[in-house]
């Protein structure tokens, strides 16, 4: 029921997109959207959970934007939802942001659903912590899920000041038992607990500083509340995992330099879940350099590192590589392909994303993720079997 509840509201919501600009009213506003078919081709048969060896999707983005109060306020909604033909899982509609903001001299009030990024990283999001993952999307847990807030920001000459309380907690979606990759046991949704007796009540709470001082780019942070990576156990009687959130209490900074063709990255934090603390960092760099062979091309070199203390952590001694390519023409065509490397656990994955305007209104992607030698003792080896092909095409309106 709630699957096709969704999916019923995630049509009825694309259907107001693509129709609402043939009406004239007085409220004015803009909207805009896209619709994405997909199709994956897995390249290692069914790979170890004798899964398909294909998967197609569709994909779809809307936005509403309305100035209201003599523009003093404004009303944002921002609407994902992805069907999904095999994944129950990832088949989901979310509304990333569905807030009202007021807008004072020096401050902005802001109610709602949002989406909030911390960090500089191309690769190791190591300080982003409001909103919680949909790992269904994305192993690599950049894809987010809109969060319920209470913000207030203000902008004062020292720097500006971020306050955020969070009244409810969103738990993390993971692939279902169909879905690939996967991990290796199938998450156990029914079993979730929580160290906080509140649970997804608890109020968490944040607030963060930053500041632009010449070629720096400052952000020093602090939150308390229920984590957004859970703990999984395995459950001996059902072989399924248990997530656990425990309560984190994490204060963070990150830092980019600009200097000429360079930009120098850091995110570093200090933890501390259940009387235990814990150290991350990630940082690098980037060169670009403009104009290759006297042409509108430009060529991005990045290199970024990963460490964490805990041992437990399986990412913990991670190394990525990449080059950007932007062609800066009319069809705004782009690759970026790079590699990520554990230096622990000598294993390797490849990836490469190609993109290109087709027409005004259409958009070709193509994305490759590819596994070298995985470790039998690395986590990532239980989607060892799972290099695959994709190709994306999005129609906007």
């Amino acid at each position: 029921m709630n699957k096709t509840f969704n999916i019923l509201l995630y049509i009825s919501f694309s259907l107001f997109l693509l129709t609402s600009s043939n009406y004239s009213v007085a409220l004015e506003y803009k909207s805009y959207g896209y619709i994405q078919p997909e199709f994956s081709y897995f390249l290692d048969g069914k790979g170890r959970h004798n899964q398909s060896k294909d998967k197609s999707s569709v994909f779809s983005q809307g936005t509403f934007i309305a100035y209201v109060q003599d523009d003093a306020a404004k009303i944002t909604v921002n609407a994902i939802g992805r069907y999904d033909d095999q994944d129950n899982n990832r088949t989901y509609f979310d509304l990333q942001k569905f807030k009202y903001e007021y807008f004072l001299d020096d401050a902005t009030l802001s109610i709602g659903n949002d989406i909030i990024f911390w960090g500089v990283n191309e690769s190791f999001h190591v300080v982003d912590i409001i909103n919680q993952s949909n790992i269904a999307e994305n192993l690599a847990g950049t894809k987010k899920l809109g969060q319920p807030m209470i913000a207030l920001s203000f902008y004062k000459e020292i720097g500006d000041i971020n306050l955020y309380m969070m009244p409810y907690f969103r738990e993390r979606i993971f692939p279902g038992n169909k879905g690939r990759p996967r991990y290796a046991a199938e998450i156990d949704k029914d079993s979730v607990t929580f160290e906080s007796s509140e649970e997804e009540k608890r109020i968490d709470l944040a607030v963060r500083f930053s500041k632009v001082i010449d070629d720096f780019d400052i952000g020093i942070s602090h939150f308390r509340g229920n984590a957004r990576d859970p703990e999984l156990s395995v459950d001996q009687s059902t072989l399924k995992l248990n997530p656990y959130y425990p309560i984190l209490s994490q204060t963070s900074i990150d830092i980019q330099a600009t200097k000429e063709s360079w930009l120098y990255k850091l995110e570093a934090l200090t933890g501390k879940i259940e009387s235990e603390n814990h150290v991350r960092a990630a940082g690098g760099f980037e060169y670009t350099i403009y104009g290759i062979n006297n042409t509108s091309q430009d060529l991005g070199i990045v290199a970024e590192y990963l460490f964490d203390d805990r041992n437990s952590n399986p990412f913990n001694n991670e190394t990525a590589l990449a080059v950007r390519w932007t062609k800066n023409d009319i069809n705004s065509t782009a690759l970026l392909a790079g590699a990520y490397l554990d230096l622990r656990g000598d294993s390797n994955r490849f990836f490469c994303e190609y993109e290109k305007r087709l027409k005004d209104d259409v958009k070709l992607f193509l994305d490759a993720s590819l596994n070298g030698h995985i470790n039998s003792n690395d986590f990532t080896y239980a989607f060892k079997d799972d290099s695959n092909l994709t190709i994306k095409i999005a129609k906007y309106f």
